[in-house]
C-alpha cells in the first residue's frame, strides 16, 4: 500500500515539475529573441499589386504594397545559405558579403510566388544593401479590367528594421 501511494506521489510531482516548465518556458519571448546580436533579417515581402511607381527609384515601394503585401522574415549571418517559405512563396537563397563593403551583399535566389492568375517565378544574382528594397521578380498582366501586377521584394535589415 505505501509503495503504491509513493508512487501516486511521485507521479504528481512529476506532472507538477512538467507543468511548471512549461509555464516557464512560456514567458514573454519573442520570435526575435533568438536572432543572434550579429544577424541580419532577410524580409520578402509580396503582393498582387503593384509594387513600384514606373518612374520611381527601385527601393521606394508604394504605400498600397506595404499595407496589402504579406511579410516573410528569416535571420542570416553575413553569409548565409538557407530555405523560407508560406503557402503561397518560396524562395532559396545564398548570401555573401562583399569585401570592403559591410553594408553590401551578393545574393542568389531561386523563388516561385503562387497567384491567383498562376504562378510567378525567378531567380538571380544581384547587389543587396543593407536596407534598400530590391525587386526580385513578378508580372503584369493587361486585361479588359484594367492591370494586373504581382510582385516580390526582398531587403537585408537588422533585427527590428533598419
Amino acid at each position: 500500500m505505501q509503495r503504491i501511494a509513493s508512487q501516486i506521489i511521485l507521479r504528481v510531482n512529476l506532472l507538477f515539475l512538467s507543468l511548471l516548465s512549461s509555464f516557464a518556458l512560456a514567458g514573454n519571448s519573442a520570435p526575435e529573441d533568438y536572432l543572434e546580436s550579429s544577424s541580419l533579417v532577410l524580409e520578402v515581402r509580396y503582393c498582387e499589386c503593384q509594387a513600384t511607381k514606373t518612374d520611381s527609384a527601385p527601393s521606394e515601394l508604394l504605400p498600397n504594397f506595404l499595407k496589402k503585401s504579406r511579410l516573410l522574415k528569416t535571420g542570416v549571418s553575413g553569409e548565409d545559405k538557407g530555405f523560407a517559405s508560406s503557402n503561397e512563396l518560396s524562395i532559396g537563397y545564398e548570401l555573401k558579403p562583399v569585401a570592403g563593403s559591410p553594408d553590401q551583399f551578393q545574393f542568389n535566389y531561386a523563388g516561385n510566388y503562387t497567384t491567383s492568375n498562376g504562378n510567378n517565378a525567378g531567380n538571380g544574382s544581384l547587389l543587396l544593401v543593407q536596407g534598400q528594397w530590391v525587386n526580385l521578380f513578378g508580372s503584369r498582366q493587361e486585361s479588359e479590367a484594367g492591370s494586373q501586377h504581382s510582385n516580390v521584394v526582398v531587403r537585408l535589415a537588422k533585427p527590428g528594421g533598419s
